[in-house]
């Protein structure tokens, strides 16, 4: 039998550990359930309200794919830290598409970079763009509630062989 492979044995200076991506502003999607917290499928809609009302978050997932889990949102994490990054470094307009290798996303959201680990990466693009969340959190009077998923789109780009060199993904407004 053979030892298990220890993923962080050596680190890539080019690629950002988990531990340095900021989390700021992700106090919202931390309080309320945009979420599954199971790793399965799940269909059944989340729909939480406050006590007193005033916020309501409805969660609900497309059969084909099922919802997008708290481990899908490692995605969202690496792209708010993508475009701090980018603020930080004085970039005025900051771009609501990001592009990037499936290699590096996976090494920096600590997955696999295996075949099953672009499978999963695959799957859970698929959730953030069919997952509808429907919530009152932002609207500026009780009652007024705005949908939206958290990916608009992604895809693979390829090169003129037909070879992957990136992923697009665009994310929601």
């Amino acid at each position: 039998m053979t030892a298990p492979k220890d993923r962080n044995n050596q680190f890539d200076l080019f690629i950002p550990l988990m531990r340095d991506l900021s989390l700021k502003d992700q106090r919202e999607t931390m309080e309320r359930p945009f979420f599954s917290l199971q790793k399965r499928k799940r269909l059944k809609p989340i729909e939480y309200a406050s006590q007193d009302g005033e916020v309501t978050v409805k969660v609900e997932a497309m059969p084909a794919y099922g919802m997008a889990t708290i481990w899908d949102a490692d995605v969202l994490i690496w792209a708010a830290s993508a475009l701090n990054r980018m603020k930080a470094d004085g970039k005025n307009d900051v771009p609501r598409t990001l592009r990037v290798t499936a290699y590096d996303l996976l090494r920096t959201i600590q997955r696999d970079t295996g075949g099953k680990g672009y499978a999963d990466l695959k799957a859970a693009l698929d959730r953030l763009a069919t997952t509808s969340i429907s919530t009152t959190i932002r609207g500026p009077k009780k009652g007024r509630e705005a949908r939206f998923s958290w990916l608009d789109e992604w895809r693979v780009e390829t090169d003129e062989h037909d070879k992957p060199v990136a992923l697009r993904i665009v994310l929601s407004n």
